[in-house]
């Protein structure tokens, strides 16, 4: 599922592309993709895009007249613009080069913007991705959004280190936890683990102060590493132009279970935590 950094990725690509543009169509081909959906996709036609940002793992679009659209690409969602569109399957994609093309299959909704044949395109192949349009009152108060925890990224440490010591249970689920912190997945919870050497079954209220500010620091320093990189892509996600992000190349635990550990060469291990995959040196994080 596309965590925080890709999200923002995501979110960066499409404002320079959206802000000032107007929706002049929209065409749903799969129902299921707007379930829940306060007010039907046609409710932004004529609207102008006024704000592109993110929140969590949300894209948010802001238009005029008060209006919006709150996507979640969950675990195969896809969001970009295309010069043009053509619905019928293509052929099977190569891990190079997928391009436009490749891009084409399994649309399940699409806008079209003012200014030339360009639209707004949501695909998504296994289709628990989720669109969601009508008043931003009315999307703020979802209960997916209104739940949602902090931003780590902006989070205080006194404020981390006061919510984290006053929680029990496994720390990894806890970052996974998005009315704790929100944006956080599975990728950077290892990661951040790992840089703050940190069990992830290592109870949260026995976390000291110093161990919380380190784990918030190397949260921060890994997402944004990442949002630099572009992302993630280790199987499905893409940005809106169709190309892989490139942290995979700079995981140091995430998906490397049998390999020695960069740092004191004992043996990455693998063990499931709330039905995840989670990687971890024993070493190193020490429970």
């Amino acid at each position: 599922m596309p965590e925080l950094p890709e999200v923002e990725t995501v979110v960066r690509a499409l404002a320079r592309q959206l802000v000032g543009r107007r929706i002049t169509a929209v065409h749903v081909c799969h129902k299921p993709s707007i379930a829940g959906t306060p007010q039907q996709p046609s409710c932004v036609c004529g609207l102008r895009v006024q704000r592109v940002w993110r929140r969590a793992k949300f894209i948010r679009i802001e238009l005029e007249s008060g209006m919006g659209m709150a996507i979640h690409l969950r675990m195969t969602g896809w969001l970009g613009i295309l010069d043009s569109l053509v619905l019928s399957p293509p052929p099977a994609p190569s891990r190079k080069g997928r391009g436009s093309t490749v891009l084409q299959s399994h649309v399940r909704l699409w806008f079209e913007l003012d200014g030339g044949p360009q639209r707004l395109v949501f695909r998504d192949i296994r289709t628990f991705g989720r669109v969601w349009c009508g008043p931003v009152r009315t999307l703020d108060a979802l209960p997916a959004l209104s739940q949602l925890g902090p931003e780590p990224l902006k989070l205080r440490t006194e404020d981390f280190v006061q919510r984290l010591r006053s929680r029990r249970g496994r720390l990894k689920s806890l970052l996974l936890n998005q009315k704790f912190l929100a944006g956080v997945g599975n990728i950077y919870a290892d990661e951040s683990l790992f840089a703050a050497r940190l069990h992830p079954l290592a109870d949260a209220g026995s976390v000291s102060a110093p161990q919380a500010a380190a784990l918030l620091r190397a949260i921060k320093r890994i997402l944004a590493a990442a949002i630099k990189a572009g992302g993630t892509s280790i199987s499905d996600f893409l940005n809106p132009d169709g190309e892989q992000g490139w942290f995979q190349r700079r995981l140091r635990v995430y998906g490397r279970a049998g390999r020695p550990c960069v740092r004191c060469r004992a043996t990455i291990q693998r063990l499931l935590v709330g039905q995840r995959g989670t990687w971890f040196c024993p070493r190193c994080q020490k429970r």
